[in-house]
């Protein structure tokens, strides 16, 4: 089997348009210079998982060239598109398809290597989005796109239950998502897929759930074991990256346990202001040394009266009236 050529736009994630918005900046697509037909299969999305389900369709304009856009109608009505000259290039038109899906049709009658363009209005009163892919092969225009939050955290107390992660798969592509990754698998570090929509079509989600491993108390003061993985989906899209989820889970502190700890700092505080608290550190300077001292004396007396065991020997300079009240030599 030959792999499909497409093009999906835009690149960076469906096209938001608010109702009542002007038409989307234009957008260029590639025609290969020999090719007679090309077609554009263009999905409006609801912000909903499920198709909107708007009566008007969108407004989609083509142009060769540097020529004038035209609309694209309805068939069996169709458009002539004309080039930079006005010069008749070529006809368009579009059929309605399940799930608010759009498949435009582009008879060339005069193969170039001219740039496209392609641009689109909503027409509908609520805001979409739109996601179009081109290809010269009908069948490669039906083309599924994943999108999903991929990073997954959880905390919790060490041993206790953890809940599942769920993950809503949305399909913003224009053909079915099948998903290949079955139930159970073991995607690393304790983390099981215990759930998973196997397929999901255009305009609508599906779910994952992912059991979540406990995080393990670690014995001996070693702390805590944290879980964390990056898996990828297996599925039928392209982009690996929006098919890898991160995954962890860490250590919580909850509210019983932070205040059973501030609990504790609290009462070890007041064990050492009560071991502290003897009423010769509570005596001021003045109730030890009635007669003005030197300022060096002063300080250390009102530090602790036991700052100095100076053995008389050791320091006959210092005043007689000072060692009086100095703690005898050991």
């Amino acid at each position: 089997m030959v792999d499909p050529v497409f093009q999906m736009f835009p690149k960076d994630g469906p096209l938001r348009l608010a109702a009542g918005s002007p038409p989307s900046a234009q957008v260029a697509f590639v025609v290969g210079a020999q090719l007679s037909r090309m077609f554009l299969r263009v999905i409006a999305l609801g912000t909903d998982c499920f198709p909107p389900g708007e009566p008007e369709a969108p407004a989609i304009e083509l142009r060769a060239g540097s020529g004038k856009f035209a609309l694209v109608p309805r068939e069996p009505a169709t458009v002539t598109i004309g080039d930079d000259s006005l010069m008749p290039v070529a006809t368009a038109s579009w059929t309605p398809e399940p799930r608010d899906i759009y498949l435009v049709k582009l008879d060339i009658s005069k193969p170039s290597d001219l740039p496209w363009h392609v641009r689109i209005t909503n027409k509908a009163p609520v805001e979409l989005l739109f996601v179009w892919v081109v290809s010269d092969l009908e069948e490669d225009t039906r083309q599924p796109r994943l999108l999903m939050e991929r990073s997954h955290g959880r905390q919790a107390l060490p041993g206790a239950a953890v809940d599942d992660i769920v993950v809503n798969v949305a399909n913003v592509g224009t053909g079915d998502l099948t998903i290949g990754t079955p139930a159970g698998t073991d995607m690393g570090d304790g983390f099981v897929l215990d759930e998973v929509t196997p397929t999901v079509p255009p305009n609508g989600c599906g779910r994952l759930a992912i059991h979540v491993p406990p995080v393990e108390f670690v014995p001996f003061g070693a702390g805590h074991k944290h879980h964390s993985t990056d898996f990828t989906l297996e599925a039928n899209t392209r982009d690996e990256a929006q098919r890898t989820l991160h995954l962890s889970v860490s250590e919580k502190f909850g509210k019983e346990k932070e205040k059973e700890k501030e609990g504790k700092e609290k009462e070890k505080e007041g064990k050492d202001k009560e071991n502290k608290d003897t009423p010769d550190e509570l005596m001021m300077v003045g109730d030890l040394f009635p007669t003005p001292l030197s300022p060096l004396v002063a300080w250390a007396g009102a530090a602790s009266p036991h700052v100095h065991f100076i053995p008389r020997e050791l320091r006959p300079d210092v005043s007689t009236s000072a060692l009086v009240h100095e703690d005898p030599a050991p």
